[in-house]
């Protein structure tokens, strides 16, 4: 967990423009290595409402847009980090759920809220009361991910993804993941956006998709 906090200081003290979280070629994250946990000495808080919540807090609002990339399981802890960057896509046979019910623990890393976000109360509950683990494609049918893709392309095609994302006016991105993060009222979205807006007046991207609008050619944005 430090070292992937480790990890988001550096990209975001470079000059990254999108974020792709993946696993490994068969495994996205299995979840945490319970096999050694002694109930006895074990704090929860101390590590899930220390360090691990935060770290999910950190990587829900990066100021980057993030894509994460799901081949294999993606369960536990592993389902809410993918559930947590602002796209997920995954290979159509990957394994997406929270098992906790198997050994009596309630889910974390933002399990719920992502769940009931998407999935609505009924759905959310059977998922965590049964412990279901849904498939790239059910996944992506249930809208719990943006979409599945043929197994073994995920990585392919999420860098695409990834690439036409990060080539984008990221300013104006960072900016509408604000507002949509925020979320709120009617009124309260359009006194945002209005802000916003007079806010990316300022940067060399929205005068370089003015001008090449006017002069009918591609933009080139640079993310400044």
């Amino acid at each position: 967990m430090v070292r992937l906090g480790q990890l988001l200081d550096e990209v975001q003290a470079g000059d990254a423009r999108c974020l792709l979280l993946r696993g490994g070629a068969d495994v996205f994250s299995a979840g945490w290595d319970l096999s050694s946990l002694d109930m006895a000495s074990a704090d929860p808080m101390a590590v899930i409402g220390e360090v691990v919540s935060p770290f999910c807090k950190r990587l829900r609002e990066f100021p980057l847009p993030t894509l994460s990339a799901v081949a294999g399981p993606a369960l536990g802890f592993g389902l809410g980090l993918a559930l947590a960057c602002d796209l997920c896509i995954a290979d159509e046979d990957a394994l997406l759920g929270s098992p906790f019910r198997n050994i009596g623990f309630v889910p974390d890393t933002g399990a719920h809220h992502f769940l009931l976000e998407r999935l609505g109360y009924h759905h959310a509950a059977e998922l965590i009361y049964t412990g279901r683990l849904l498939s790239g494609q059910a996944a992506a049918e249930a809208r719990l991910i943006n979409r599945a893709v043929p197994a073994g392309t995920v990585v392919a095609e999420a860098r695409k993804l990834a690439e036409s994302i990060g080539s984008g006016p990221t300013q104006a991105f960072r900016l509408s993941k604000d507002i949509l993060l925020r979320g709120g009222s009617f009124d309260e979205m359009l006194d945002r956006e209005a802000r916003h807006q007079a806010s990316v007046f300022a940067t060399a991207d929205t005068a370089e998709g003015l001008q090449a609008f006017q002069q009918r050619r591609k933009p080139v944005f640079t993310g400044r």
